[in-house]
């Protein structure tokens, strides 16, 4: 079923992929039409096994809502492809069905995009919210507390392809969460099909594929809400472990780009070396869901999976340090002013 397709284009199409959760779904379309920033469309496509979401799209009167059945479950990843290449508008904003923007989202990231036409993706930190939209502050990994999500810098600015992609590689990921983000959307053109060899990081694939061609604009203000509940995809990947695997697959893809190659070529073997290191790091960070639940095989492919994927002994001889760190500057962390919020 489908209904209410407009018959002009927006400047910013928000794609929203939902699955058997009209309740969230409701509160994400609201925090939609509250926007100060009127030029966009809504485009739901769903994946629900009932008709519940299709009662509650047939209620929205907005002509700029356009709502999509799938169905039945065609999976997250085509989901969410489909979505996307529904969109019309210069601008492509994905938000998942729980999540919630801010009132002046579109109006900030659309600002930063047409100032910088370099840019491919703007980004901005996220708050994060229980399931009555209550802000919450999660200890992720044990014992990091979580105030925000991918804050990045302080203050707003053009970040250079070569400075967040190596971020990306070697640091951390400045943003992978998809509500937190907008794209231009001809640059998302070259990366479909969606991988889905990248599983559950197919959005940081995503990101890391447009920062080998585009820079990224940062609003250094929180923009979205990020819903972290118990039995949420995200709690449970902490909770029960991931297959870290995924994290080399989507850094190898990246390394074998073309353009990465150039950007680094002087200094290659490093930063192969770190990449592998950092995507060791984060799969040490997935063994404390082994710690936590007892879990020995878990911890053990954890190790197997490092030393498999890692071909560098110095990198494993360098994981305790960095476990010394992360729970260092969880105790003492960085005095920053916080960035703006709403």
């Amino acid at each position: 079923m489908a209904f209410k397709i407009a018959q002009t284009m927006s400047l910013v199409s928000i794609c929203i992929p939902t699955y058997n959760r009209p309740h969230d779904l409701r509160r994400a379309v609201e925090s939609c039409l509250a926007q100060t920033f009127a030029d966009f469309e809504v485009i739901i496509t769903d994946n629900s096994t009932n008709d519940e979401t299709a009662k509650l799209a047939a209620t929205w009167t907005d002509p700029r809502i356009h709502y999509h059945s799938n169905n039945g479950n065609i999976g997250p990843i085509a989901s969410t492809e489909k979505c996307l290449k529904l969109a019309t508008g210069k601008y492509t904003k994905l938000l998942m069905d729980d999540d919630l923007l801010k009132p002046r989202c579109l109006e900030l990231m659309v600002k930063g995009m047409e100032a910088n036409p370099s840019a491919g993706i703007a980004m901005a930190p996220m708050d994060l919210i229980d399931e009555t939209d209550n802000r919450i502050f999660p200890r992720f990994y044990v014992f990091r507390k979580m105030h925000y999500r991918y804050r990045y810098q302080v203050g707003d600015g053009l970040i250079d392809r070569r400075r967040i992609l190596k971020d990306f590689l070697t640091r951390d990921y400045p943003c992978v969460v998809p509500s937190g983000t907008m794209y231009r959307t001809v640059a998302l053109a070259p990366i479909f099909p969606l991988s889905v060899e990248a599983d559950f990081a197919g959005d940081l694939n995503l990101c890391m594929q447009l920062a080998t061609q585009w820079d990224f604009y940062y609003v250094d203000e929180v923009l979205t809400s990020w819903r972290y509940v118990p039995k949420g995809h995200t709690a449970q990947l902490h909770r029960e472990g991931m297959k870290v695997g995924v994290f080399y697959y989507v850094t190898r893809k990246a390394l074998e780009n073309k353009f990465v190659q150039e950007y680094f070529k002087d200094d290659w073997e490093k930063l192969k070396r770190d990449s592998l290191f950092f995507c060791s790091c984060r799969a040490l960070l997935n063994g404390l869901a082994g710690l936590r639940a007892g879990s020995v095989k878990l911890i053990s492919n954890t190790i197997k999976t490092i030393m498999r994927e890692d071909p560098y002994v110095t990198n494993w001889l360098r994981l305790p340090i960095f476990v010394f760190q992360q729970i260092w500057i969880s105790i003492f962390p960085a005095k920053l002013p916080p960035p703006r919020e709403p």
